[in-house]
């Protein structure tokens, strides 16, 4: 349950995202360009980093919690 309410979070930031990304190019009249690729890109890339420090504070939670209850 966790695992897919971490899913739909990270698709639903990536998408809005996306979405801005996209609608910057339409009102600038660029197209797709190789940048504006690239930046779609981060768009599905950047929440990652997010989710590393989620992942990385819980694992130092749990790893403190243990240490404290094991000394």
């Amino acid at each position: 349950m966790f695992e897919a309410t971490i899913v739909l979070l990270y698709g639903l930031v990536a998408l809005a995202a996306m979405a801005i990304t996209l609608l910057e190019g339409w009102a600038n009249h660029d197209g797709l360009t190789v940048y504006r690729l690239a930046g779609l890109l981060a768009c599905l890339l950047w929440p990652l980093t997010l989710l590393v420090f989620i992942l990385h504070g819980c694992i130092a939670r749990l790893l403190t919690r243990r240490s404290r209850s094991t000394a």
